[in-house]
């Protein structure tokens, strides 16, 4: 009878002990196909090759650079148009305020005739002084706009040879764009140095010894 309990009893363990192991087993192989998955896509990543699309050297061949080279060109041709046309506009400006200012100062002469005070004639001298300088000023800056435009021109036939016509075009316009400013404000200059003028020879006729004051005179120091 002890024999059989003994038996029993291990039988009873290793049935035991045999269920832990399919379990055991079962677990790992559970796990196992996972973990070697990942362990694959790890081999995969590390084959994989670097991407090449940033660089592609068939990209880069003459024309691509040259066409860059003509975008750059625009760029700077578009600024010097750009800088020139402001500092036309800026000093035609002053031009212009300072010619209605010679003007106020020449009708209040011819109004008041012989009584004109002394400083207004100093006045006068010194607002021809400046309107000189702002028209050698104005002359210099237009010559740098004709060879801005000229530069600019280059470009723009440059950018469309090589394809880049958007550029090209972009170009075109600024150029445009210039040369209507250019000629808008000569002539608003032109109209009040005509005036101008007209008004000192009515004031000549009028007073034959003007010309001497304004060019004999000078201005006061303070």
């Amino acid at each position: 009878m002890k024999c059989t309990m003994s038996r029993f009893k291990l039988f009873s363990f290793l049935k035991t002990a045999y269920r832990l192991s399919r379990k055991t087993l079962s677990t790992k192989y559970h796990f196992v196909p996972v973990t070697y998955c990942l362990l694959s896509t790890v081999r995969c990543e590390d084959n994989v090759k670097p991407s090449q699309e940033s660089w592609d050297a068939n990209s880069l061949d003459h024309e691509f650079l040259i066409r860059q080279a003509t975008t750059c060109n625009v760029n700077a041709a578009t600024q010097l148009l750009t800088v020139t046309i402001v500092a036309i506009q800026d000093t035609s400006e002053r031009l212009r305020d300072v010619l209605a200012e010679e003007i106020f100062l020449m009708k209040q002469a011819m109004e008041w005739g012989d009584a004109t005070p002394p400083n207004h004639w100093d006045q006068l001298v010194a607002i021809r002084g400046s309107l000189s300088d702002l028209k050698h000023n104005l002359s210099t800056l237009f010559g740098y706009m004709d060879y801005a435009e000229k530069l600019a021109t280059i470009a723009a036939e440059i950018s469309y040879s090589s394809g880049n016509t958007t550029a090209s075009d972009a170009i075109c316009q600024r150029i445009d764009h210039a040369s209507r400013t250019c000629k808008t404000q000569m002539k608003l200059n032109q109209e009040l140095q005509q005036e101008s003028l007209e008004l000192q020879q009515q004031a000549i006729i009028q007073s034959p010894d003007l010309e001497e004051k304004l060019t004999s005179k000078k201005p006061t120091k303070k």
